[in-house]
């Protein structure tokens, strides 16, 4: 007596089958994946995500272990920084330049009462340049020599007056220009230990 050939049970089993060695496979490489497509994705206790190279090496880090907060890293070619986006620990954004050798080269970030600054840097990462809002909440402008000592600065003083100020190599100044205390015009000229040889103001 001949039996029949259940074709439903058939091709079930067929496909049970090909979905176990689907299955197999996928473990076998579990952290491949052509795509992955999600509406949310929630990383938790300070956990991270990181993208590398054909090499392993990171091109992107996004952190949630930064020293105030989250911080995002990009790398270059060479595997070194070359930009790191975050907060300090004073809880301030920042965002931070480098050079190839890692070195900082910029920072566009907030100063420790609030206040938005840029400053940039040489080589061996000694400031060149300040530009942004004093702590008492003026504008301000200064540059520095190779060694870091300021040589100019203008902006606003403590007093809310304007003035422009130069200072020599070691850091002395120079000359100043700008507003006396009694908002009228003055200039002065320094000898090279910074001490007034020449004044001219405008009196009341």
């Amino acid at each position: 007596m001949k039996k029949s050939v259940d074709v439903k049970s058939v091709v079930i089993g067929i496909l049970a089958t090909l979905l176990f060695f689907s299955l197999m496979g996928a473990k076998a490489s579990p952290d491949e994946f052509d795509d992955i497509n999600v509406s949310s994705l929630t990383i938790r206790e300070n956990g991270y995500i990181r993208i590398l190279n054909d090499a392993g090496e990171h091109t992107i880090l996004i952190s949630g272990d930064g020293q105030g907060g989250g911080t995002m890293v990009l790398y270059n070619s060479l595997g070194t920084r070359s930009v790191s986006l975050g907060a300090n620990r004073e809880g301030h954004g920042g965002v931070l330049a480098y050079n190839d050798q890692g070195k900082v080269s910029s920072h566009l970030g907030t100063g420790p009462k609030g206040e938005g600054f840029l400053r940039t840097f040489n080589t061996h990462e000694a400031p060149t340049v300040y530009l942004g809002a004093s702590t008492q909440g003026g504008g301000q402008m200064a540059t520095y020599n190779e060694v870091g000592k300021e040589t100019t600065f203008l902006g606003t003083g403590s007093e809310g007056i304007g003035f422009l100020r130069t200072a020599n190599e070691y850091g002395k100044m120079s000359a100043y220009f700008g507003t006396g205390k009694s908002n009228t015009g003055m200039a002065l000229l320094c000898d090279r230990n910074g001490m007034t040889r020449w004044v001219e103001k405008i009196d009341d």
